[in-house]
């Protein structure tokens, strides 16, 4: 029986792309507690916020922070990550602040160069009145979390996921603004290759994470009370 569980024990190399802040801050204090549990099971973490061609480039996995396209990917939902558009108090108290997504246009903006429509800001309200902005400003980033100096500094808006800007939103760093317009909210997906069965190492971590994440997410986001 000892040999059958050994030869069916997860073992070998998973291949897992993640994006650059949400691996550092959610994924990789993860990993010692998997590798504990999975002794025979290595890990290949990939950190860019750039989309991965999972089958081209040989990835088992990925995990994925947006709405979805259509694709032959399977994806797995593991729960929602709000967005919320923020600048710091002194941007505000120097520039006004807008209450409508159209005067974002008259402000200083960062932008993320990975967003689904790139350059553009979609909001919609409680109304269901639409509206989609290109904003402009002095810095356009690859990687959300390297826009927080430049706005905690209180040099422009920012429109950022809550695993970036939850703490800063807590500590009163930023304010969130435009409360009652509300962007695309996307979600953390893992996203696996499609075909056949999966190897159980594959298998083994998907299960990990899709247990960890969740609740390593919300103890992070905890007392943002601000934010809603």
């Amino acid at each position: 029986n000892e040999a059958l569980a050994q030869s069916v024990a997860p073992r070998g190399l998973v291949r897992l792309a993640v994006p650059m802040t949400f691996g550092i801050k959610a994924v990789a204090p993860l990993l010692p507690e998997f590798f504990e549990a999975y002794p025979e099971v290595s890990v290949d973490l990939h950190l860019s916020d750039a989309t991965v061609d999972l089958i081209g480039e040989g990835f088992d996995m990925a995990v994925r922070i947006a709405r979805l396209p259509d694709s032959s990917l399977i994806a797995r939902q593991l729960f929602t990550m709000p967005r919320y558009t923020v600048a710091a108090p002194s941007y505000l108290k120097q520039h006004g602040r807008p209450t409508h997504p159209m005067h974002l246009a008259e402000h200083k903006c960062f932008s993320y160069a990975y967003l689904s429509t790139p350059n553009v800001w979609h909001y919609t309200n409680s109304a269901g009145e639409q509206a989609s902005v290109r904003p402009g400003g002095q810095l356009r980033v690859n990687n959300g979390e390297a826009l927080m100096p430049a706005l905690i500094a209180g040099l422009g808006i920012a429109e950022l996921p809550e695993f970036i800007v939850g703490e800063a939103i807590s500590s009163g760093e930023v304010e969130v603004i435009l409360k009652d317009w509300r962007q695309a909210e996307g979600a953390v997906h893992l996203v696996t290759p499609p075909g056949g069965p999966r190897p159980a190492r594959v298998e083994a971590l998907g299960d990990f994470l899709a247990a960890k994440l969740p609740g390593t997410c919300k103890r992070r986001s905890r007392g943002k009370s601000k934010a809603s």
